[in-house]
């Protein structure tokens, strides 16, 4: 990974960041404030975790030792998943009323950004 791998982590985490507040815009002046917070919820949690992820990787990286690299990316994987999985209890258990449906799709859109992310920067 070269410097401009940390600069696109960045873009692609400020462009999940930015569809996250747009399509929970969106929803409120569309479907109101329910769907709306409940879709913030949803982006917020797929950026944080991804942001997550970006550190642990990018956080004292040497490329002299791809064995260590490579343990890094599994053990932050584990991590963004448990994590992922507790924010979305915590906001489930405490979060009500809830659109389920805002809550996941948004979560599912701001996970596809990066592949658009990475095919316009190519």
């Amino acid at each position: 990974m070269h410097l401009a791998d940390k600069r696109q982590a960045y873009r692609t985490l400020l462009a999940q960041l930015v569809t996250t507040l747009t399509a929970a815009l969106l929803l409120l002046m569309v479907a109101g404030s329910v769907y709306a917070y409940s879709g913030l919820a949803g982006g917020l949690i797929a950026t944080l975790t991804n942001a997550f992820f970006a550190y642990r990787i990018f956080v004292r990286y040497s490329a002299q030792e791809p064995g260590r690299l490579l343990a890094r990316f599994y053990g932050a994987e584990i991590l963004k998943l448990v994590l992922t999985g507790l924010l979305f209890a915590g906001v489930i258990l405490w979060i009500k009323p809830l659109s389920v449906g805002a809550l996941f799709g948004i979560f599912l859109l701001v996970q596809l950004v990066p592949i658009v992310v990475v095919q316009l920067l190519d």
